[in-house]
């Protein structure tokens, strides 16, 4: 039955008699949720007691599961309940709750899919070479902003999808780092919601980097030491492996042998267990939550190798294929579009490959929304189609959305259509910023500790004020995070700083048809929204 608690399995039968949750135990390390569906869910934890105690009310936890032991984490599967209700759950000091998916294709029961989104986040850990904190309680702070956002304007409603955008835990994602910079920092929101993350290059252990390559930050002798070649040494995010076998986990250039703590921590859906086109691993793929598909790829490993990239992208194509839901969300951690002060789309060539072999992919099967990371800064484009070049070829009239001839901010009062265009959003900025400040003009080809003239200049993006603080001409140096809610009708989404501040915001509006609009692609203008 779905009609209550009744048919709870796990990987092991319930126990009775044999464990007692009204005895005192140890807080749990970590507790997490994945693969929340609308008839069953997966806790994760690590500590605390060896079995799980659940029901329909935090006062009768009278089901007892005794966890699976599962790459260092226990681990039970609920299954047999019903869609969007509300469960109990102990595994050690405190009762949790989470609250199963509705339907696919049905809002949950009041009234939107509620979704936290961060990227850039795991700073809380990282430390200089004097073992100090170099971004303490930034983190914190955004999550923080969040909640004051959420109280405020939020009405408290809890948050149904947690999506991480890659880098959650600097500078290599050892299991320590995810715990400092993840487990302890979001403690409640990952008991309470599933957890949907993806890979980023600081998921992926040391790698060698010529220091020459910084120059202009290094100290004299090193600088003259340059002259006399390249100076290799490992560094947390530099990997550029295509193999996740080749994780690195302390920078002597020889491989762990068990892969990332990314692959080991998470249990994700590469089997379709809960929507979606299976994958067959859990490098990239797909989920449903009621009205709302998501999708999270790989473009650090998968996208590094071309046989495994064009893989990749022939189960997206099946996948978007295959998708009948209303919304689809994509999210990989390499912005396609960026000028942030650290990474820039037009010359690193992940970003140019998730542009050019997956853009048209999105647009041509109805992608409404990307979002990555990686860039230590806001960024969001005007909705846009057809554009797969540098930032230099872009042009609003061909590309982008217009409103009277200029490109269309697609707010509330004049939202965007829902066509076969793609909005896409860099927002790696939940767990610090790349100044700019102090830094000298970037020279030739390099493009690493300097300047670019065109920090956050990219035209695909959407202008800012920038009499307004840290606010640049297409985009925002300021921590935050992005806040999405869906209806039935409408995909809203927001940047929030860590004062709760909504600093930009965007909507999408289903519609039966675009023949009131000029069809894309018309010699006269791009798509217009008067």
């Amino acid at each position: 039955m779905r009609n209550g608690f009744l048919l709870l399995t796990a990987s092991l039968l319930p126990i009775f008699g044999f464990a007692d949750c009204s005895t005192s135990a140890p807080a749990p390390e970590r507790a997490f949720l994945q693969k929340v569906g609308a008839e069953s869910a997966v806790v994760r934890w690590r500590g605390g007691r060896s079995v799980l105690c659940a029901g329909e009310t935090a006062d009768d936890l009278s089901r007892i599961f005794e966890a699976e032991l599962i790459d260092g984490h226990r681990s039970v599967r609920i299954d047999g309940l019903a869609p969007d209700r509300q469960y109990f759950y102990e595994v050690g000091d405190q009762v949790r709750s989470f609250r199963t998916a509705p339907d696919a294709g049905t809002l949950p029961s009041d009234g939107r899919v509620h979704v936290w989104i961060i990227g850039d986040s795991g700073t809380a850990g990282e430390r200089n070479s004097e073992g100090e904190l170099e971004h303490e309680g930034e983190a914190a702070a955004v999550r923080d902003g969040f909640r004051r956002y959420n109280a405020e304007q939020g009405a408290g409603e809890p948050v149904d999808l947690f999506l991480l955008l890659g880098d959650s835990a600097y500078p290599a994602g050892l299991d320590e780092q995810w715990q400092e910079s993840f487990f302890d920092v979001y403690p409640d929101l990952a008991a309470s919601a599933m957890t949907v993350p993806t890979i980023g290059n600081h998921e992926m252990g040391y790698g060698l980097i010529d220091l020459c390559q910084l120059r202009s930050l290094l100290p004299p002798r090193a600088t003259a030491a340059c002259e006399k070649g390249p100076l290799f040494r490992p560094l947390g995010g530099a990997s550029s492996a295509s193999d996740p076998m080749t994780y690195d986990e302390d920078g002597d250039g020889v491989p762990s042998g068990a892969g990332p703590p990314y692959l080991k921590i998470f249990d994700l859906p590469a089997d379709g267990e809960i929507g979606g086109v299976a994958s067959g691993t859990e490098l990239y793929y797909s989920l449903d939550y009621g009205p709302l598909h998501v999708i999270s790829l790989d473009s650090q490993l998968s996208n590094g190798n071309s046989e495994k990239r064009a893989v990749m992208a022939a189960w997206l194509k099946r996948d978007l294929e295959a998708n009948a839901l209303p919304w689809t969300v994509v999210i990989f951690h390499h912005p396609p579009y960026s000028k942030g002060a650290n990474h820039d789309s037009d010359t690193e060539q992940r970003e140019i490959d998730m542009r050019t072999d997956f853009g048209p992919l999105f647009e041509r099967h109805g992608v409404d929304v990307v979002y990555s990371g990686h860039a230590h800064s806001y960024e969001r484009s005007w909705s846009l189609q057809g554009h797969v070049g540098a930032s230099g070829t872009f042009s609003a009239e061909r590309h982008a959305l217009l409103a009277e001839g200029e490109p269309a901010f697609g707010g509330v009062e004049r939202p965007y259509p829902q066509a076969q265009r793609t909005v896409y959003t860099v927002a790696g900025n939940s767990g610090h910023v790349t100044s700019v400040d102090g830094r000298p003009p970037c020279e030739g080809n390099n493009r690493i500790g300097c300047r670019f003239e065109d920090w956050l200049e990219h035209p695909a993006h959407r202008t800012f004020d920038t009499s307004l603080d840290d606010h640049a001409p297409n985009g925002i140096a300021r921590i935050g995070s992005v806040v999405l809610d869906v209806t039935a009708r409408t995909l809203r989404s927001r940047f929030v700083d860590d004062s709760g501040q909504v600093l930009d915001e965007f909507v999408i509006e289903r519609a039966p048809s675009i023949s009131a609009f000029e069809a894309p692609g018309s010699p006269s203008s791009g798509a217009r929204l008067d």
